[in-house]
């Protein structure tokens, strides 16, 4: 598949900012980030680009491989539920990384855990869920995971409207959940 076009990932990451923005103001300076599922790499690309220390993974290889050229850093190829590592992370990005909780929720709950241990205690993740959910009530059980809600808020979720990411666009009405989690001591 063919890389998209420079133009296209900078209105993505234009898009974006809100959720940048609001992700990064909760970090220190130079924070060791996660980009969780970073297909093709323009979220790690802009974190590196203010300042922070970044790792990624994508499970698709060819993505990985264009994330590496586009963020100019390595990407593992892998499923974030295998991953390893032996310092844990100050904050993670898991931007259309986690599965619809009314579709899968044991492997919703298996990534919830997994994330929440590449946290340090006092880190950081962004996550993203299908709207509507029952916002509170069938809210997946963050806390189980030692993961603190800070700040949630429905809004459309920015999107390359490329087939060379998947497929196709979401309405642009589709609202998404997005979430900031902070980890807790358990």
């Amino acid at each position: 598949m063919p890389m998209p076009d420079a133009v296209d990932l900078h209105a993505l990451c234009t898009a974006r900012a809100p959720l940048y923005r609001a992700f990064l103001a909760e970090l220190a300076p130079g924070a060791h980030l996660l980009d969780a599922g970073c297909g093709e790499g323009q979220d790690a690309r802009h974190f590196q680009q203010e300042g922070h220390v970044v790792s990624a993974i994508e499970r698709d290889l060819a993505a990985a491989r264009r994330a590496s050229r586009h963020g100019a850093l390595p990407v593992r190829v892998g499923d974030i539920l295998t991953l390893t590592t032996v310092v844990p992370f100050d904050g993670i990005w898991a931007c259309d990384l986690l599965p619809d909780p009314g579709r899968e929720p044991a492997r919703l709950a298996a990534m919830l855990a997994r994330l929440g241990a590449l946290l340090k205690v006092g880190g950081l993740l962004y996550c993203n869920l299908p709207a509507p959910l029952g916002l509170d009530e069938d809210a997946p059980p963050f806390a189980a995971h030692g993961l603190c809600q800070t700040r949630r808020w429905l809004a459309p979720l920015p999107r390359l409207a490329s087939p060379a990411l998947g497929g196709e666009s979401p309405s642009p009405d589709a609202l998404w959940l997005h979430l900031l989690l902070r980890k807790t001591a358990l």
